[in-house]
């Protein structure tokens, strides 16, 4: 399993700048064919390393972002430049600007804020094509999504399920197509969770404010799973190498 989440690691996209940002963004107008962009972030990691399929669909991901300061831990303590933060959140946003007029389809979250974050979507210049729960028989959520004509598809199901989701449909997608695991984004956009202010943002502590507000929910993801984490990133630095060697 440490081959496997070291060659993880090794997958990762590090953008260094905002302008190595904005040419990744400009090269979305130009694909010839489905596009999987995930992102991996303190909690991914520990899933991925208990969960062998949900490792192999990051690995099969064509873009691997990281998010959060916890990846960039893990990196830096590999002697690694962890590059600038990537996370959904507010990626996401900037890739449907890049992509204006672009139709979307939206899988996750459920009403009333599949449909607001959809109003926002349309509000912004995206077309909303499809909208999808996400809590339908993944067969079904496939055929529909498969079938919807869109060219940028979010899924925001959560972990693992969006990214079992997402492998299933950039097989079925013969077109260019923008694929996103979006995480909570669309409850984000609809504002049934507020992000935390700028200043928290800027610490890194938008982990706290997310456990503040969702107690109940985050506690074992961000405490134990912060621990469990902590404990694996230092098992990387005392038995490997440096990345990027291909191990």
């Amino acid at each position: 399993m440490s081959n496997s989440l070291f060659n993880l690691l090794n997958h990762l996209s590090i953008l260094h700048s905002e302008s190595e940002k904005t040419v990744f963004l400009e090269g979305l107008r130009e694909l010839d064919r489905p596009v999987v962009i995930s992102f991996l972030n303190a909690h991914a990691f520990n899933l991925a390393a208990r969960d062998a399929v949900f490792r192999t669909h990051l690995m099969h991901a064509d873009i691997l972002f990281r998010d959060g300061i916890g990846s960039a831990l893990l990196l830096k303590l590999q002697g690694e430049n962890a590059g600038i933060n990537l996370n959904g959140t507010d990626l996401i946003p900037e890739i449907l600007r890049a992509l204006p007029g672009q139709p979307v389809a939206l899988c996750g979250t459920r009403e009333p804020w599949l449909s607001r974050a959809a109003e926002v979507i349309e509000a912004a210049g995206n077309p909303v094509v499809l909208r999808l729960d996400g809590f339908q028989d993944r067969t079904e959520s496939l055929e529909a999504l498969a079938h919807s004509h869109a060219a940028i598809f979010i899924l925001a199901m959560g972990m693992p399920h969006q990214e079992a989701l997402a492998a299933q449909l950039a097989v079925r997608l013969s077109g260019p197509a923008v694929i996103l695991n979006g995480g909570a984004i669309l409850d984000f956009m609809a504002l049934r969770f507020p992000r935390a202010p700028h200043a928290l943002r800027r610490l890194h502590l938008e982990w706290l404010f997310r456990l503040l507000q969702e107690p109940s929910r985050m506690w074992q993801r961000y405490l134990l799973g912060g621990v469990a984490f902590v404990w694996r990133a230092l098992w990387f630095r005392v038995f490997h190498g440096p990345l990027r060697k291909g191990d």
